[in-house]
């Protein structure tokens, strides 16, 4: 309840804020002022941390086994996404609690999840874990999705569970 109530208040703040932030001009400040966060973050948490040619940053935190997911596989995995600013916004369920209920299946490369989260599964292993820094571009970009506003970057923790690849390897006889 208090989840469903704290997310009404957020999208009634976020509504708000668009209306009263319609132009042009308005949009590059919302941008310069996600960078800035975006920088700060970086330096203070990852400084060694560079971002790959999409925006995207990933930190490796546990090193997964086997070939690396190529788009066309089907994986699960468990994660946790917040805002920059620590608003958790999902979670596989049970996941921050140390529980693995339900995982969360898609197939890579088919636009199914955000491209930052779709990027970055493709450095990842079985049994890996990493934490993403996704600036909006590889998220919600300037739209928002309804919970999070626009011009948002968001913090990912995901850990692949399961990988189904498009063409398993040849069984040997």
């Amino acid at each position: 309840m208090i989840r469903i109530l704290t997310r009404l208040i957020l999208i009634s703040i976020v509504a708000v804020f668009f209306l009263a932030c319609g132009d042009d001009n308005s949009q590059e400040k919302l941008r310069e002022n996600e960078l800035a966060i975006l920088d700060e973050f970086i330096s203070e948490n990852y400084p060694d941390s560079v971002p790959k040619t999409s925006g995207l940053y990933y930190i490796e935190t546990i090193k997964g086994e086997g070939d690396t997911i190529l788009p066309g596989d089907k994986i699960q995995i468990f994660y946790a996404t917040w805002t920059i600013d620590s608003f958790l916004v999902d979670q596989s369920e049970g996941y921050l609690d140390g529980l693995r209920y339900e995982p969360m299946e898609f197939v890579v490369g088919t636009g199914s999840v955000i491209s930052g989260l779709d990027e970055a599964v493709t450095f990842m292993q079985l049994n890996g874990k990493s934490n993403l820094v996704l600036p909006s571009e590889v998220a919600y970009s300037q739209n928002g999705n309804g919970i999070v506003p626009g011009f948002t970057t968001l913090l990912m923790e995901v850990e692949i569970y399961k990988i189904y690849p498009l063409n398993p390897p040849d069984e040997e006889e």
